[in-house]
């Protein structure tokens, strides 16, 4: 007597993690958006400090913006920033502070210790670069007000396990996740006093 035995197609395993990474990505760049809007409400670009200071940071994973090792935006990586810069009001991207400071981007480009560190410095450049032109699009003011930074893996975000001899998949795990958070794009809304800006 035959038998037919149905069988469910197997799904491959890597989609399932996949899935749980793009989603984390996701909510960590939706908790950025909403520090961002959130910190537009205050008085735009005016301090009462002397000297340099950081009013805020926004770190995001380079992962999810590039493909990997490479320096052209993903649709994704677009959305983002369309999210964090896209306003008809111009408040975040405005940069008129009315003389007493001068208010700077600085666009970070950090990638992992992996490879020549010559060409990672030049990949975080190109990054770097990417995101400004991105940027660029929500307000052309941008072109007097950025800093381009590149970084390869001088100021990790998180240090790299090292580990000897032949390493178990946890270990290969960790290693992948630390180097995936030293891959990153640091955008830095920074005030600088204009005396300083004149020396």
């Amino acid at each position: 007597m035959n038998q037919f035995v149905l069988k469910r197609p197997q799904r491959k395993r890597t989609e399932v993690w996949q899935i749980i990474y793009m989603d984390l990505m996701t909510i960590i760049m939706v908790f950025f958006v909403i520090l961002w809007s959130i910190s537009q409400g205050k008085d735009a670009g005016v301090t009462d400090a002397v000297g340099d200071q950081t009013v805020r940071m926004v770190s995001l994973p380079g992962d999810v913006l590039f493909p990997t090792g490479k320096h052209q935006l993903t649709e994704q990586g677009r959305q983002v920033f369309n999210k964090l810069f896209a306003d008809d009001t111009g408040a975040v991207l405005n940069f008129d502070t009315g003389g007493l400071t001068h208010r700077l981007l600085v666009i970070h480009g950090h990638t992992d210790s992996d490879g020549d560190k010559d060409k990672n410095l030049l990949l975080g450049y190109q990054r770097a670069h990417a995101v400004y032109k991105e940027i660029q699009k929500y307000g052309p003011q941008i072109a007097d007000h950025a800093i381009l930074c590149t970084h390869a893996d001088n100021s990790p975000v998180q240090e790299t396990p090292v580990f000897q001899g032949e390493i178990t998949p946890a270990q290969k795990a960790a290693l992948r996740e630390a180097k995936a958070q030293n891959r990153r794009i640091t955008i830095e809304d920074k005030i600088v006093t204009a005396n300083d800006q004149e020396e």
